[in-house]
């Protein structure tokens, strides 16, 4: 496998983390929440295999991230990219990802917004 499709898989798996993360943290992972994720993934496809992370979804129930994990898988992804300006646009992409997870079941939980703000902070 080469780097580009080994970042595409980095890219996809942190997505569906960090808005399974995101969407439980006011401790209801929404149905609209599960959907706005499903479609993002979906859309994703188009660049790289989804399976695995599709039964990631599935089992989501069953399995809660950290938001240490998701720090660190985050800095993990951000870490193959050599230009900053890169690493811009995948942050801004990745806020704007979690923003719309935030608001996708129309409650802005206050624990939701402080994760968002925690996660800006441990990533300067």
């Amino acid at each position: 496998m080469d780097n580009q499709h080994k970042a595409i898989e980095l890219v996809i798996g942190l997505v569906a983390k960090t808005g399974l993360y995101f969407s439980c943290v006011d401790g209801n992972y929404d149905e609209s929440e599960r959907r706005f994720i499903d479609n993002y993934i979906g859309q994703l496809a188009a660049v790289g295999d989804v399976s695995e992370v599709r039964a990631m979804l599935d089992s989501a129930i069953d399995k809660r991230y950290t938001h240490d994990e998701i720090v660190a898988d985050t800095k993990a992804l951000l870490a193959t990219f050599e230009s900053a300006d890169d690493r811009r646009a995948v942050l801004l992409s990745l806020y704007n990802f979690i923003d719309n997870v935030i608001k996708a079941d129309g409650v802005e939980h206050p624990a939701e917004r402080e994760a968002l703000l925690r996660w800006l902070e441990a990533l300067k």
